[in-house]
């Protein structure tokens, strides 16, 4: 365990990168990917939420209100993946649904001011979980690094609404 200024973060004891991949960005990106998923849950755990959660409600607060069928296709998942866990942060109080008043069959789900501090708080998390296992740079280096995959992934990442 080792402390990143918010939070005590706990890397799983088996991650490990091969050195093949050093040189290799998509074997990088891959690992980084996996090594994240490993902490999300465990570093989420403390805002309330694993990591779908986190990200709708990122989803919501970035990309706007959208429907569950929206939702489930920002986030690459099936919808029925995605009704169950607004189910549960609904029943937390984290988000909201109405009826679309354009189409009564669509639901609309919104950020609560509940969802939003907890958004807040995952962010915190994360930053603190990136900045841990990518303690080769420093906060200048992770705001690069930032930048730069937000400047490379730009033609896939939706407009805003």
């Amino acid at each position: 365990m080792i402390s990143t200024g918010h939070i005590l973060v706990r890397v799983p004891d088996q991650l490990s990168i091969p050195r093949a991949a050093s040189g290799r960005v998509a074997l990088l990106l891959v690992n980084v990917g996996f090594a994240l998923s490993e902490l999300a849950d465990r570093q989420l755990a403390a805002a309330g939420v694993d990591g779908r959660e986190y990200a709708i409600l990122s989803i919501l607060e970035s990309d706007g209100p959208g429907s569950q069928q929206e939702l489930a296709r920002l986030l690459g998942k099936a919808p029925a993946v995605v009704v169950a866990a607004v189910d549960a942060l609904e029943g937390r109080g984290l988000v909201k649904r109405a009826r679309d008043p354009s189409d009564r069959r669509r639901s609309r789900v919104t950020l609560t001011p509940a969802g939003a501090r907890t958004l807040r708080r995952a962010d915190a998390l994360a930053d603190d979980a990136v900045a841990h296992l990518l303690a080769g740079l420093d906060s200048d280096g992770l705001r690069d690094l930032r930048d730069l995959l937000a400047r490379g992934l730009e033609p896939l990442i939706a407009p805003a609404t």
